[in-house]
């Protein structure tokens, strides 16, 4: 036996050395069927791509719920589009709300003339002067002033409603906003004394769809956008529905309130409908755009029908025109006159009176029809 193999121990005894034994290695894990290992622990660069997948669908999900959220404060404007975190605005229209019966404490239909008897309208070409509602915020001092130093004239239209739905008078029709920017006890008793003049026709002129505090509180009757918020122009106010019943009942309201003031017309301004394609809007009649607001002005009429107040608009469709005492239109362009009463010559019987030009131009070839001009200077 090889000496390799050999150690001596104590007491002399021959030793043999026994080779140490290897560790078999451990068994390979079984493969079950379909390839996988059993018992494998997942690498971890596995878990560290769960974790990065599980934070980018979270971010995605923050950035989505961030976008719904913003859509609410995007305002419309033209071709541009911008946020407004002014106001809280409600993003759903309510199709179940109602209109309160309560909100207009006037009759609508007024049987003061029977059916088959025509309604007397005492309408005659006129010349004078319009005031705005900014001439009354600076001060009905100076208007009645210019009224005094003022010659030649035998009508007067003043605004009694602004664009974001302030009456410069106490309206009784529920939710009406009074104007804080003039004085309303000035303004009211100008308006008591323009409408004893028995030598002056007195025009009170209104916003017609452009109206933010009665659209806030009646979303239901307002222009909305896809998104489902109410759509605002560029000064920021919402839109009526021309189309919807209770908003002409609104406005026929209003008309009615101005009647029982002492004027003789009223004239609906901003009585068109937006062209912005934002706004998402469509007529369970089959209506257009531009029927709807033909369908509105008949609507108004109608509701006015047997009332002592004459229906003015401004408006260049002749179709709206045919329903109107008179049409007003915004001009300065003198040249242009012929071809605007042109335009009209088909539904307007009296075209010398019917037809209201608003200028500020002083040129005489307005004199053939009706003409209003600013009583005062505006900057």
């Amino acid at each position: 036996m090889s000496g390799q193999g050999l150690r001596l121990c104590e007491g002399g005894r021959r030793c043999v050395r026994v080779p140490k034994r290897k560790r078999p290695p451990d068994p390979a894990p079984e493969t079950p069927r379909g390839g996988v290992p059993e018992n494998v622990p997942s690498p971890a660069g596995e878990d560290c791509l769960e974790e990065r997948l599980a934070v980018l669908l979270a971010a995605a999900l923050l950035l989505l719920c961030r976008f719904l959220y913003l859509s609410r404060y995007v305002v419309y404007s033209g071709n541009e589009a911008y946020l407004d975190f002014d106001r809280t605005l409600s993003a759903t229209r309510d199709p179940k709300q109602t209109q309160n019966p309560d909100d207009f404490p006037f009759t609508t239909l007024i049987a003061s003339q029977s059916p088959d008897e025509p309604q007397t309208q005492q309408r005659s070409k006129i010349q004078g002067y319009y005031i705005t509602t900014n001439m009354l915020s600076d001060g009905v001092d100076a208007v009645r002033a210019a009224l005094d130093a003022a010659n030649d004239y035998d009508a007067v239209m003043i605004d009694v409603k602004s664009v974001f739905g302030n009456y410069y008078y106490r309206s009784k029709l529920s939710g009406a906003q009074i104007a804080t920017s003039a004085d309303i006890d000035a303004v009211e008793a100008l308006i008591r004394e323009l409408t004893a003049r028995t030598d002056l026709t007195v025009i009170a002129r209104v916003p017609a769809f452009s109206e933010p505090n009665y659209a806030f509180a009646h979303q239901n009757q307002a222009l909305a956008l896809y998104s489902g918020a109410l759509w605002m122009d560029e000064k920021r106010c919402y839109w009526l529905d021309p189309s919807d019943a209770s908003v002409q009942s609104f406005l026929a309201s209003i008309a009615l309130e101005l009647q029982d003031l002492g004027f003789d017309e009223v004239l609906f301004d901003q009585f068109y409908f937006p062209s912005s394609d934002a706004i998402n809007w469509s007529s369970d009649l089959g209506l257009t755009r531009q029927t709807a607001v033909q369908n509105a002005a008949e609507g108004i009429r109608a509701a006015l029908e047997g009332s002592s107040i004459r229906v003015d608009f401004v408006s260049d469709d002749p179709a709206v025109a045919a329903q109107a005492d008179r049409i007003a239109v915004a001009n300065e362009d003198a040249a242009a006159v012929e071809s605007t009463a042109a335009a009209f010559a088909d539904v307007l019987t009296d075209p010398s009176s019917q037809l209201l030009f608003l200028t500020s131009s002083r040129d005489t070839r307005y004199e053939n029809y009706s003409v209003l001009r600013p009583l005062l200077d505006e900057q």
